[in-house]
């Protein structure tokens, strides 16, 4: 998380690069320009054909017509079935339902118990919980990938040193995080109680090969490289998007505006950029694709994308924590707590795990909230979790480094069913530079205190993050916020926070959505009342629900019919929509006749459902406004007109 130095962000005027609108201009008149930060002006060209993404390369969800204006075409819900859109380039609006334990195809395992402890009267129980994971760890996996796992009877563990779960196939499990179930009583110095995680970061392992296509849009499954020698299906690989020099320029993030202080905010710099771990399912030529879609587009005019095999040796698999509760309250009495400690202070940490999860936890009174998802972890599932009393537990000053409940800087991680209380905090976040997809659902939160709770993207370009069906209670002001948006030089210049991010079926206090140059947001069915100076993006059904109530598990069902591994159609052909016979998702009640998610096979199009915000403060944007307002074109590009009105963020 940066949280060095606080300053109040102010929009420079960016020039969105590339982007039309159905081919044709809104009507305006305004001279095309990008205003830099210094207030330079540079006219700029048509969008190259370059930017126009070849046929064969869009995605074959997009399966709607082309964004021509009115932002309800990125996604219809009709005869029970999503239809996406697709802008000029071929961007649509990805598949999220690849996030979580085994890519979403099976549902969290119920691992037989190999060992089981109880408690003890007194003394702390650290040494013989992890000997017990240790011993089981030293067995050999089963047949179901799994070594098995160590029960915790109801009662009371007093936790003073770290516990680590480094081997596949180990889960810890309690009797229930309810109150007569298994607790845990955190001592010692501030860290994460419970670490998940292998070691070390993915070895490539022979040449990157480069993606030679012009222009390759969010949601595509395919790329098309110089050579495909040494690939073969079912290998790991990593599409590496690196950030580079020009497209930094692009996006206005080579000169932010310094502090209120003075002080200068530092530039973003070239890095290594978004790293998608995917798998080959198919090659044909110097044609690669694999099943879980990208999240951000590969443009040739910006960026040197490459394919590259990897190993991750030290990485573990199968492991799970479930059904405790934990209190962290002895972290707060550690020296120097107040100055930082806070920030180490969390039930769960998880780096270096593929296939990995929290279920039934409840966290109450620690800094850092349930856990931090480190960016060499993927395919988790956090669910049924709540972080409790978490204002107790961070000083409420102003002008501190805010903590994360539930911190992303993974990949293919969902958190659903979630609770937060506290405030001074952000509930729900992504670092930065994340590689999607990854989905927070069904969530809520509700401030507890009388400093800020807010959620969103935090930092340097998270991309494809899902807000879905979440709620956010208690807000007092605009500061209590779900914000898409340019977080400008807050810290470090912490900038454009996210790109193709969704939030779908938020109800929220106050909201913030801006379209970044280069990349889109999207906001369906949000409901609260709009951050002055935050009202862009690509807007639909402003202060009324829409369905399916959840996007997350719409995806998941309709993908039933499509499991992960098969290979796109050979000539390019969309792949069937799926129809009413879509198996529910598991656990849903969806009535015969009904979509997966238990919406009416109406044959409407996403569409709004009674909600008493509409009524009272909630407002329906028009098309344009809800297409972006701040956006007028001219030519070929579309300019982003100056904000000044920018609120601290940390």
């Amino acid at each position: 998380m940066d949280s060095h130095g606080i300053g109040r962000g102010r929009r420079t005027a960016l020039a969105v690069l590339g982007r039309t609108v159905g081919g044709s201009m809104v009507a305006g008149g305004v001279v095309l320009a990008c205003l830099g930060p210094a207030g330079h002006s540079a006219a700029h060209s048509a969008a190259p054909a370059a930017w126009r993404a070849q046929a064969d390369l869009r995605p074959a969800a997009a399966n709607g017509p082309t964004v021509n204006g009115d932002p309800a075409d990125w996604l219809r819900f009709t005869d029970g079935t999503l239809v996406y859109g697709h802008d000029q380039q071929g961007n649509t609006i990805p598949d999220f339902s690849y996030a979580g334990y085994a890519n979403g195809d099976r549902p969290l395992p119920t691992v037989k118990a190999a060992t089981t402890l109880g408690p003890n009267p007194s003394g702390d129980d650290t040494d013989r919980i992890q000997q017990a994971l240790d011993q089981v760890a030293a067995r050999p996996l089963g047949p179901d990938g799994f070594r098995g796992a160590v029960e915790l009877k109801a009662g009371t563990y007093r936790i003073g040193k770290p516990l680590t779960l480094n081997a596949s196939g180990v889960v810890l499990r309690g009797a229930g995080s309810g109150a007569d179930g298994t607790r845990l009583i955190a001592d010692g110095t501030p860290r994460a109680l419970i670490t998940l995680g292998g070691t070390g970061t993915p070895k490539r392992t022979g040449g990157a090969h480069a993606v030679t296509d012009d222009y390759v849009p969010v949601g595509a499954t395919t790329v098309t490289l110089d050579s495909t020698a040494g690939l073969k299906v079912g290998q790991d690989i990593i599409v590496q998007r690196p950030q580079e020099q020009s497209w930094i320029a692009a996006i206005g993030m080579d000169h932010l505006p310094p502090h209120q202080d003075g002080s200068p905010t530092p530039p973003w710099t070239p890095n290594q950029g978004l790293l998608f771990q995917r798998t080959v399912t198919a090659i044909d030529g110097n044609r690669v694709s694999f099943a879980i879609p990208l999240t951000n587009a590969l443009e040739k005019q910006y960026t040197h994308a490459t394919v590259w095999a990897y190993e991750f040796p030290d990485r573990i698999s199968d492991v799970g924590v479930e059904g405790l509760s934990a209190d962290g309250t002895a972290f707060t009495q550690a020296a120097g707590y107040d100055k930082g400690g806070f920030l180490q202070a969390g039930f769960a940490r998880i780096d270096a795990v593929r296939d990995g999860w929290l279920r039934d936890i409840t966290a109450s009174r620690f800094g850092w909230g349930m856990l931090s998802v480190g960016a060499n972890a993927s395919r988790i599932t956090v669910t049924h979790t709540q972080a409790l009393a978490m204002e107790q537990a961070i000083p409420q000053a102003p002008h501190i480094a805010q903590p994360g409940a539930y911190s992303i800087d993974g990949q293919q991680v969902l958190v659903t069913d979630c609770k937060v209380v506290g405030s001074n905090l952000h509930a729900w976040l992504t670092g930065g530079q994340v590689p999607g997809p990854n989905v927070f659902s069904r969530c809520t939160s509700v401030k507890a205190g009388d400093r800020r709770l807010d959620a969103g993207p935090h930092q340097r370009w998270a991309t494809g993050t899902l807000y879905d069906a979440l709620t956010m209670e208690g807000a007092a002001g605009p500061e209590d916020d779900l914000a898409l948006v340019n977080r400008g030089n807050t810290a470090s210049g912490q900038g454009w926070a996210g790109a193709n991010q969704v939030a779908w079926n938020a109800k929220v206090g106050y909201y913030g959505i801006e379209n970044p140059p280069t990349a889109h947001n999207w906001s369906f069915g949000m409901r609260g009342t709009v951050v002055a100076g935050e009202d862009g993006g690509e807007q639909v059904s402003t202060g009324r629900a829409v369905t399916p109530e959840s996007l997350y598990a719409e995806q998941l069902a309709e993908r039933a019919h499509t499991p992960v591994g098969q290979p796109p159609s050979p000539t390019g052909t969309p792949t069937p929509p799926a129809t009413t016979d879509t198996a529910p998702t598991p656990g849903s009640t969806a009535a015969p006749g009904a979509s997966p998610s238990g919406a009416p096979a109406s044959g409407a199009p996403v569409s709004a459902a009674p909600d008493p915000l509409a009524e009272t403060g909630g407002r329906t944007l028009g098309p344009a406004a809800a297409a972006g307002a701040g956006l007028v074109a001219s030519g070929a590009a579309l300019v982003y007109v100056s904000r000044s009105r920018r609120r601290r963020r940390s």
